[in-house]
């Protein structure tokens, strides 16, 4: 469903890029319950990319993700060990939470194992602050960008390359809004 306006030569013109959606968290609970809804749909070899300033609710997100995956400890930040592995108790898959804040230079990317944990076939990547990996990030990729709007509320896009991870962001919106 493209949201469509007429420019001055009255062609329809979409006002959001191909493959994705927007939406609005009126708190960090309802933040972490997207979240949730997307986790439950991710399967294995999924990765999101989270982006947004310090604060923006990337976190959040990602805890919820990580509930309704159905990893066995809650997730936390990994700031300081970059990531944590966590798994779930009904199969042998692993989701990988991953922090890029700090970071502090490529070769300690390197030395992170990252492009091993992306090509796991039964895991599930989550990766705040993907800026610093960009060129590593698969096409199949989904990407979160949470912005600010006031103490509370925070704007959501969704957005991917790759159809089928697409179906995926369509199961989450219907599941999440009806439509």
């Amino acid at each position: 469903m493209d949201l469509i306006i007429l420019c001055a030569e009255s062609e329809p013109m979409p006002i959001l890029e191909p493959l994705s959606f927007e939406c609005t968290s009126h708190s960090e609970e309802q933040t972490q319950r997207l979240g949730m809804r997307l986790g439950a749909l991710l399967q294995p070899g999924a990765v999101l990319a989270l982006y947004g300033e310090m604060g923006a609710g990337k976190t959040s997100f990602a805890r919820g993700v990580g509930l309704g995956w159905g990893a066995d400890q809650i997730l936390r930040s990994p700031t300081f060990t970059l990531v944590q592995k966590h798994h779930r108790a009904q199969d042998s898959a692993a989701l990988y939470h991953v922090d890029l804040y700090r970071a502090p230079n490529a070769e300690d990317l390197r030395t992170l194992g990252l492009e091993e944990i992306l090509e796991d076939p039964l895991g599930v990547v989550v990766i705040e602050w993907p800026e610093r990996v960009q060129h590593l990030l698969p096409e199949h990729t989904i990407h979160v960008r949470l912005r600010t709007v006031d103490e509370y509320r925070r704007h959501l896009t969704f957005a991917t390359q790759n159809t089928q991870a697409w179906q995926t962001l369509l199961a989450f919106r219907k599941a999440t809004f009806g439509v």
